[in-house]
C-alpha cells in the first residue's frame, strides 16, 4: 500500500533527506547496522569537559533563579528544568539540535521566551547566559526573534557568533597562540604560517578544507562555494525559518505555503550549485570526479575535538538501511499511483496544483521525522560504521549542524535525491502550456548589460568569539583577530530593458540566470535556471526603461559590513534569511563563460497580493513546458550573456590555494 501520513505528524525538516539512497551507488557504498535506538539521559554528564574547567563557573554576578521569572506550573518550565537538572544543558557540552535531550530542552526554552511577559524576558536571558549552554541559548533566541522583537536587537551572522563552524582549525589554533602571546610573534614564523599585523588587527590567512592534500581524481575545486561563510550562514537561517521539529499545523499557521517555499529553496540551491560547475566544462574537468568518497572538514570544536572525517560509505544491509529504503520505496509507490493515503483512510490524489506541497510534506514527515533524521545523519555524516544515533557525541558530523552541512559534497547528493521525487512525479504530467503566458501587451524591444566579472575577494572577519571565556584576561585586549579568506565576488553590474506597453498595467517581471542554451532548448533545461529576482512593476503606456541591479532589490543579503578588509563606511544590509548577494553570479572564465539570461514580463491583476499570485514558485521554470510559437511574442527573451573572471596570481600578504586565483 502507498505510504500514509498524518497532517499532525508532518515534521518540516532541516532536511537531510535520506533520499540519499537514490544517489549514485558509488556515492553511497554501504550502511552499517546501528542496533536498536535508545535514549540515555545520563549520556551527557560524563563526556569531554576540559580538565580543570567547571562548566558552571561564571563571572561574579548576583545569583538568579529561573523560578523567579517563570510560573512553576508552566508546562515548558517543567520540561526545561528537568533537562537542566539532568545535565543536558551544561556549559561545555557540544550542542546538537538532533540530540533528543538537547532538542527538547532548546524547544522548551524557546517556548518560554516566545510566551513570556515582556518584563521577564531580560531576566530569563540573563539567567540562561549564566547557567546553560550558550549555543542552546543562541538557537532559542534567534528562533524566538521571529515571533517577538524584544529578545534580540540584531541577529549577527553565524560566522561572527560561531567562528568554529566556519574557520579551519589551524586558524583557530594560530589565533589562540597569538592571543596567549599578546599578539607578539616571530616574523619568520608569521611568514610561513601566514599571519600578519596591521595596527591593532591581526589577520590570519585561511584556506578551505583539504587545501594541503593532493587528489588526482578530484579536480572540481568547488570548496570556495560549498564552504562559503555567507552561504552556510544562510542555510542556518533556512533551518530557523523551517525547523524540522516544528509540526505541520504550526508551520501552516505561520505560512500556508511553507512546504512549497522549502522545496523551492532547495531546488534553487541545486540550480545555483550546478551553475557553479559550468566553468569546469571549459577546463575539461568532470563534475563527476571522485571528490565525494571521503571528506575531511578541517573544523574543530571548542572542546578540542575535530569534526569527524566522513569516509567511504559501505552499503551493507542493516535495520537502519532497511528503514530508509522502505520509506524510499513507499514514496515512489505513491508517485507511481498518484495518490497518498491519510491515516483516516482518505485518499488525496496528487495533481499539477498540489503535488509540490503534498510531496514536500510527505517527504519531510517520513525522512525528517526525528528518528529517521538522526539515522540519516549517523549513516551519511560519519561514513564507515557511522555512530549510534541515540548517544551524545562530543564531536558530531558536519551534517548535524545546518551551519556546516553544505560543506560535505554528500549533502548536495542528498538534496538532489530529495528533488528527484518531485521530478519523477512531474514527468507523469503533461507539459504545461506556456503559450497562454505569451502576451502582446508588452514588447521587450532592447536591452543593455554592463560587463560582469567575477574575482576572489579578500574577506577578513572578526573571530574574537572563540575567546569567550569566564577568564576576563583572555577576552580583554585591544587587538582584533581576524580570519582572512578569499571569497567569490563579482563586480557591480546592471541590466536595462526597454519595454513597450500598450496600456498602463501592473506587470510581473522575472529574471533568471541559466546555462548556455537557445530558445528552442532552454525550456528543456528548466531545472538549471537560478532566479535572480521576481518583482512587480508599474508599466506606463508607451516606452518604459526598467533597470535592475543586485543593489536595487531586497531579495539578497549583503555581508560586506563585516569585512574588515574594507575601509569605507557601509550600511548594514545583512539578513540571515536571504541568499548571499556575493554568490548570485557563478565563477566566470578569463576568456568568458557563456550563460543565458531570461526575462519574462506578464500582466497581473492590480488587486492581487504579490505573495499569493497563482503562479507556482519558480515559474516559468517550475516544470517542463510546451510552447507552440516562439517567434510571434516578445514579452519574454533569452539573452546570451558572458561572465568573465579576473585572475590574480599575486596574493597580497600571503598565498592561498592555487585555484583561488
Amino acid at each position: 500500500m502507498c505510504l500514509k501520513y498524518s497532517v499532525n505528524m508532518i515534521i518540516l525538516c532541516l532536511f537531510a533527506l535520506g533520499t540519499a539512497l537514490s544517489a549514485p551507488s558509488d556515492e553511497f557504498r554501504s550502511l552499517v547496522h546501528e542496533g536498536e535506538l535508545e535514549i540515555s539521559d545520563d549520556a551527557y554528564i560524563k563526556y569531554i569537559i576540559p580538565s580543570g574547567y567547571s562548566p558552571h563557573k561564571f563571572q561574579k554576578q548576583h545569583k538568579l533563579f529561573l523560578e523567579d521569572f517563570v510560573n512553576k506550573d508552566n508546562e515548558y518550565y517543567n520540561i526545561f528544568i528537568q533537562h537542566v537538572e539532568a545535565g543536558h544543558t551544561m556549559k561545555g557540552l557540544t550542542f546538537n539540535i538532533y540530540d533528543d535531550n538537547m532538542r527538547e530542552a532548546t524547544i522548551a526554552l524557546f517556548r518560554l521566551l516566545q510566551y513570556s511577559e515582556e518584563d521577564k524576558i531580560d531576566s530569563i536571558i540573563e539567567w540562561a547566559s549564566q547557567t546553560i549552554n550558550s549555543d542552546m541559548l543562541n538557537y532559542a533566541l534567534i528562533l524566538a526573534s521571529l515571533f517577538r522583537v524584544d529578545v534580540i536587537k540584531e541577529v549577527e551572522p553565524p560566522f561572527i557568533t560561531k567562528p568554529y563552524y566556519f574557520v579551519n582549525s589551524e586558524t583557530i589554533r594560530k589565533a589562540f597562540k597569538l592571543k596567549v602571546n599578546n599578539g607578539k610573534f616571530n616574523p619568520q614564523e608569521a611568514q610561513v604560517q601566514q599571519f600578519y599585523r596591521t595596527n591593532d588587527l591581526i589577520s590570519i590567512n585561511t584556506n578551505y578544507s583539504s587545501w594541503n592534500l593532493w587528489n588526482n581524481e578530484c579536480k572540481d575545486n568547488l570548496d570556495y562555494f560549498r564552504e562559503d561563510i555567507g552561504l552556510n550562514s544562510y542555510y542556518f537561517g533556512v533551518h530557523i525559518l523551517y525547523p524540522f521539529w516544528m509540526n505541520n499545523e504550526e508551520l501552516t499557521g505561520i505560512d500556508p505555503k511553507y512546504a512549497e517555499k522549502y522545496y523551492f529553496i532547495h531546488q534553487q540551491l541545486m540550480a545555483r550549485y550546478n551553475l557553479e560547475k559550468e566553468h569546469l566544462k571549459y577546463l575539461n574537468i568532470s563534475d563527476q570526479s571522485k571528490c565525494y568518497d571521503d571528506f575531511i572538514p578541517y573544523l574543530s570544536y571548542e572542546n578540542g575535538l575535530s569534526f569527524p572525517i566522513r569516509s567511504n560509505i559501505r552499503r551493507e544491509w542493516s535495520d537502519d538501511y532497511a528503514r530508509i529504503k522502505s520509506v524510499d520505496i513507499a514514496i515512489k509507490e505513491c508517485i507511481t499511483r498518484g495518490v497518498i493515503f491519510m491515516d483516516n483512510g482518505t485518499k488525496i490524489y496528487l495533481t499539477e496544483d498540489n503535488f509540490v506541497d503534498l510531496l514536500a510534506k510527505l517527504i519531510r514527515a517520513n525522512f525528517e521525522g526525528i528518528q529517521t533524521a538522526k539515522i540519516l545523519r549517523s549513516l551519511f555524516g560519519y561514513g564507515g560504521d557511522g555512530y549510534p544515533s541515540d548517544r551524545y557525541n562530543p564531536a558530531p558530523s558536519v551534517l548535524h549542524h545546518p551551519q556546516t552541512a553544505l560543506h560535505d559534497p554528500i549533502y548536495w547528493n542528498m538534496i538532489q535525491s530529495f528533488l528527484k521525487y518531485f521530478d519523477e512525479f512531474s514527468k507523469t504530467l503533461e507539459p504545461y502550456n506556456f503559450s497562454k503566458y505569451q502576451s502582446g501587451e508588452f514588447n521587450i524591444i532592447d536591452s543593455t548589460f554592463t560587463k560582469i566579472t567575477t574575482y576572489y575577494e579578500f574577506y577578513q572577519f572578526n573571530i574574537g568569539k572563540i575567546f569567550n571565556s569566564d577568564n576576563y584576561d583572555l577576552r580583554s585586549s585591544s587587538l582584533t583577530y581576524a580570519a582572512r579568506q578569499k571569497r567569490l565576488k563579482h563586480t557591480p553590474f546592471s541590466f536595462s530593458f526597454k519595454i513597450q506597453a500598450k496600456f498602463n498595467k501592473t506587470s510581473l517581471i522575472k529574471l533568471y540566470l541559466g546555462p548556455q542554451c537557445n530558445d528552442v532548448n532552454c525550456f528543456d533545461k528548466f531545472s538549471r535556471f537560478f532566479e535572480l529576482d521576481s518583482f512587480t512593476y508599474e508599466l506606463d503606456e508607451g516606452l518604459n526603461i526598467v533597470r535592475w541591479s543586485p543593489e536595487s532589490t531586497t531579495k539578497f543579503s549583503f555581508d560586506d559590513l563585516f569585512n574588515l578588509e574594507l575601509k569605507s563606511v557601509r550600511k548594514n544590509k545583512y539578513c540571515l534569511y536571504k541568499f548571499p548577494e556575493n554568490m548570485i553570479i557563478p565563477k566566470g572564465l578569463e576568456q568568458g563563460l557563456n550563460l543565458t539570461l531570461f526575462i519574462l514580463v506578464t500582466p497581473i491583476d492590480e488587486n492581487s497580493d504579490f505573495d499569493n499570485l497563482s503562479n507556482p514558485l519558480g515559474f516559468p521554470f517550475h516544470r517542463k513546458s510546451s510552447i507552440n510559437n516562439f517567434t510571434d511574442f516578445n514579452n519574454y527573451k533569452f539573452y546570451n550573456i558572458t561572465i568573465y573572471h579576473k585572475e590574480n596570481s599575486k596574493h597580497a600578504n600571503g598565498y592561498f590555494s592555487s585555484h583561488l586565483n
